[in-house]
């Protein structure tokens, strides 16, 4: 199962200030890392009089340690002398857990339909292309936890399969009621005729754009693309439909 998670950056680079003109606030190492497209996302003290820092670059997260000169920097993991990893807490609180609140809040102010109950303690989204087979087998696997009211499935419609995607999927977000709709035609397995729009409401355009924009921009290359959240609050990804293990990883007790 794909993740968005903390990945163990395995660098032994040893940045030296000399190389770099220590015109800023920041140490002279620290900058030139900012220069080159590392984001500072929080500082703290770390063991062997280290001043350590958690770093955000393309989307993945790392420590940097400064030396007590301030003259050099390590990238990469600090461990104890028990083997323990010490960086991956200050990466999981700086770096991960806000990204994924970030990522959380992006998801609930898209479009999509919601299949289950409202008071439900689980969400879960779901990018689903009309014409994709694969979100037809998730949606019908996962009615048993949307029946117990313990799981609120949010599709969020998508236009990438074929030509007529956009337009299949604007049907059912332009009729009377989307979220009956969308189960009439899922429960159809595909089959239910579609009205298709010979003109797509603007609203609905852009809803579906930016669904697409969105699914791309957390990762997602197929569909169904699921989100969710695990126990420590912690947003997790998986691409395809998920095996039977992996779905109740997903949706939860029942």
């Amino acid at each position: 199962m794909k993740k968005i998670s903390a990945v163990s950056v395995s660098l032994a680079l040893l940045f030296n200030a000399t190389a770099f003109a220590a015109d800023g606030k920041l140490p002279a190492p620290i900058e030139a890392l900012e220069k080159q497209g590392f984001e500072i996302k929080g500082e703290f003290k770390a063991p062997g009089d280290l001043q350590g820092y958690a770093m955000q670059y393309q989307g993945q997260g790392t420590t940097v340690y400064l030396t007590p000169d301030k003259q050099h920097a390590i990238m990469g993991n600090l461990v104890d002398a028990a083997g323990k990893n010490l960086s991956d807490a200050e990466v999981e609180k700086f770096v991960y857990a806000p990204m994924a609140k970030e990522m959380w809040q992006s998801l609930e102010k898209h479009r999509w339909i919601a299949a289950g109950d409202a008071k439900a303690s689980r969400i879960v989204y779901v990018f689903a292309d009309p014409y994709c087979p694969y979100c037809t087998q998730f949606w019908e696997q996962a009615q048993p936890w949307l029946k117990s009211g313990k799981v609120q499935l949010r599709v969020l419609l998508v236009g990438m399969l074929r030509p007529d995607s956009g337009q299949k999927a604007a049907a059912i977000l332009m009729s009377k009621d989307p979220a009956k709709t969308l189960a009439d035609y899922e429960n159809s397995k595909g089959k239910l005729a579609l009205q298709k729009p010979e003109k797509i409401d603007p609203v609905i355009g852009e809803a579906l754009k930016d669904n697409l924009t969105l699914m791309d921009d957390l990762g997602g290359n197929a569909t169904p693309s699921i989100y969710y959240l695990n126990a420590e609050g912690r947003l997790q990804q998986h691409q395809g439909m998920p095996d039977a293990e992996t779905l109740n990883t997903i949706l939860g007790d029942k």
